[in-house]
């Protein structure tokens, strides 16, 4: 008879354990998943984006005028190109 009081409450104490687990994580994927925290990190990620795109594109403009400096030094061309 004991044992069965033993395992009565060891799988009482195991259920609630799991049941308060299984509600903490239901409520912070509902948190998550509110339409106020959804707007703020789809904001974050295309600021986060924005950044880089504009730091990818800066530095592709320095490396076009650096090749072009290099080519122009090779070919013997003067100064810059003429702005038309």
């Amino acid at each position: 008879m004991r044992k069965r009081v033993f395992f009565a409450i060891v799988g009482l104490g195991a259920g609630v354990a799991l049941g308060g687990y299984a509600v903490r994580k239901i409520e912070q994927a509902q948190r998550r998943l509110a339409p106020g925290a959804l707007v703020t990190a789809a904001g974050r990620r295309a600021g986060s984006l924005r950044e880089r795109a504009a730091g990818a594109i800066e530095a592709g403009r320095v490396a076009a005028a650096e090749r072009e400096a290099e080519l122009r030094a090779t070919y013997g061309i003067g100064g810059p190109p003429s702005q038309a």
